[in-house]
Parts: structure tokens; C-alpha cells; sequence
């Protein structure tokens, strides 16, 4: 089966490809502005340059948040409008989720894989997730906390803190550097190798080829809403919640009809 995935709740996205358990083409796509105006051309030269079309989609996949507002609702807004279109299966996950499944795949031996997104005010999204079948699990539930916090709970669920993969611009806010490094962290010893990088990992393709392998949970389009995880800047200062609702799981009072 034929499956997209795109990643667009950060500034780093992310488009991938996949026929059954193959990764037929990776793109990232780094953006300093919108999506709106490359995210479809992306895909549709994708589609072009493996020699498949829109119609030959079986699944489409997209992250929810949290991350960037606008980026989170552009993806899923165009994940809906595909799928519905197309009459394709719909899976939506976390950015962490996400970002887990990149890292446990690039570092197989990992016991756990700690996502970070910096979340500014000083904050940072982060979770702490196992492996989970062909996808991930979260053993601490993602959350927007500060980064003592998070490091705090770190300790509390791994134990050695060298035991997870890190990843996400966030990382440096977590684990510190240099002089400022978290002293759980600082080697005694022989110089080690650790698993962590401040780069977005390569969440597409694992998103694709989880989906193709089973086990996500597929979802209506009319039901899939973004997970931002907090507030916005503006509803702070206007003391609004904008978050949206979740649907219910009954969807009789939308119109269901494709034209024909």
C-alpha cells in the first residue's frame, strides 16, 4: 500500500513516501515562513518523481502538534482534506510520538527515546516513550514543563540518564552544555558517545512506515483536531482557550456525502 506522511508542525518538515515497507522518497523541507504555499507542490512532485498519483494513496498520515500553530494547522487541515478527498485511511499522531519513532528506529539499542521541542517561555514540550510494536508508547505523558522539571521526571522513570536517545532543538535546554551540562551527565571516565542531537529527526519516513506496518489507529477526518498541548501567546494576553473541542465519536450531524 501507498502511504504519505508529513510533518509540518515545526519549521523542519518532514514528507515521506512509502510503498509497503520501502521508503520510496524522503524529503526534509526546512521553512522560514509558511507552509501554505510548498506544501502541496512538495507532495505532488514526490508523487510525480516515484511515478505514482493522489488516487493510488492508501493511507496519509500527519503529526498534530504541539509545535508551531500555524504549521500544526496547516498539516492537518490538508491531511483531512486529502483523505476525505481521496476517500484514503487517516492516521494522526503527536510531533513527539513522531519524533520518538525517528529516534528509536536511528538507535534501535536505546531503552527510551526523549523528544524535545522548545516550547520558548521557558518551557519545552517533551515526553518520555518505549517501543511499542511497530510504533511508540509514551511511559511519561508528553507535557509542556520546564526543563528542571522534565529532568526530574527523567530521573524518576529511567533511572541512568544515559539510557534514552534525545533529540529536537529542545535538547540543549534539557540536558544542558558545556560547564552548564547536568551533572548526572558529566563522564568520569573515558570519553562516550551519546545518543543526542539538537536536529529534527527523520519523523516522516518512521510515520510512514509504521502506518504501512499496522497498528495506528486510523481516524475520521471530521474527528482529527490539532493537539497544541497549551494556549497561544494571544489567548494569554486576552485570556481566551481556543483549544479545540474533541468531536464526538458521532459524526451523523455532518454531511458525509462525496460528489459524485
Amino acid at each position: 500500500m501507498l502511504s504519505l506522511a508529513f510533518d509540518t508542525s515545526t519549521k523542519w518538515g518532514r514528507f515521506a513516501l512509502a510503498l509497503d515497507g520501502d521508503i520510496l522518497d524522503y524529503r526534509p523541507l526546512n521553512v522560514s515562513g509558511s507552509y501554505a504555499d510548498a506544501l502541496l507542490p512538495v507532495i505532488e512532485d514526490m508523487l510525480t518523481r516515484t511515478g505514482h498519483g493522489k488516487k493510488e494513496l492508501a493511507r496519509v498520515g500527519v503529526t498534530i502538534g504541539p509545535g508551531s500553530f500555524t504549521g500544526v494547522r496547516i498539516g492537518v487541515a490538508t491531511a483531512k482534506g486529502l483523505a476525505w478527498g481521496l476517500g484514503c485511511e487517516l492516521v494522526g499522531v503527536t510531533s513527539l510520538a513522531a519524533m520518538a519513532g525517528a529516534l528509536l528506529d536511528e538507535y534501535p539499542e536505546a531503552g527510551f527515546a526523549v523528544p524535545v521541542l522548545d516550547a520558548r517561555r521557558g518551557e519545552v514540550f517533551s515526553g518520555i516513550f518505549v517501543r511499542d510494536g511497530s510504533w511508540v508508547r509514551p511511559v511519561s505523558e508528553p507535557a509542556a514543563l520546564g526543563p528542571d522539571q522534565w529532568w526530574a521526571r527523567i530521573l524518576e522513570t529511567v533511572g541512568d540518564p544515559e539510557q534514552p536517545v534525545y533529540g529536537g532543538d529542545g535538547t540543549t535546554l534539557l540536558l544542558g552544555q558545556g560547564s552548564g551540562l547536568r551533572p548526572e551527565l558529566v563522564s568520569t571516565g573515558q570519553p562516550i558517545l551519546r545518543r543526542w542531537s539538537s536536529a529534527h529527526p527523520a519523523t516522516a519516513p518512521a510515520l510512514a512506515l509504521a502506518m504501512n506496518a499496522g497498528g495506528l489507529p486510523e481516524v475520521h477526518p471530521f474527528t482529527l483536531v490539532p493537539e497544541y498541548m497549551r494556549v497561544s501567546d494571544a489567548e494569554v494576553k486576552k485570556k481566551l482557550d481556543l483549544t479545540p473541542e474533541t468531536p464526538g465519536s458521532d459524526i451523523s450531524s455532518h454531511r458525509t456525502e462525496r460528489p459524485t
